[in-house]
């Protein structure tokens, strides 16, 4: 399975939030970053896949989509700092 990075490009991430939560049952298959700046999701698909999946794209043509604007982008490597449990999802989802 790849894993994503997705990110609310809104204030306001309670739709993305509660996208992502409703439709990634597996807790094991999401990881929440902190304040709310997004998720790293492990999904079995394509990017445009898991964006119909969650909601933020897919709606008939002319609809809205209920989650707001948002970017999910394949991750295929990883630098930075963060919290040590983000590390591990990230290292144990990718091996």
């Amino acid at each position: 399975m790849a894993i994503y990075i997705a990110v609310p490009l809104t204030i306001d991430s309670t739709a993305l939030n509660e996208a992502v939560e409703r439709t990634i049952a597996s807790h094991s298959d999401r990881y929440k970053l902190q304040s709310d700046r997004g998720w790293l999701i492990r999904f079995d698909g394509t990017s445009v896949e898991l964006s119909n999946h969650i909601g933020l794209t897919g709606q008939e043509q002319g609809q809205p989509s209920l989650i707001g604007s948002a970017i999910i982008v394949p991750v295929s490597g990883y630098y930075g700092r963060g919290p040590t449990d983000m590390w591990e999802w990230l290292k144990t989802r990718l091996e």
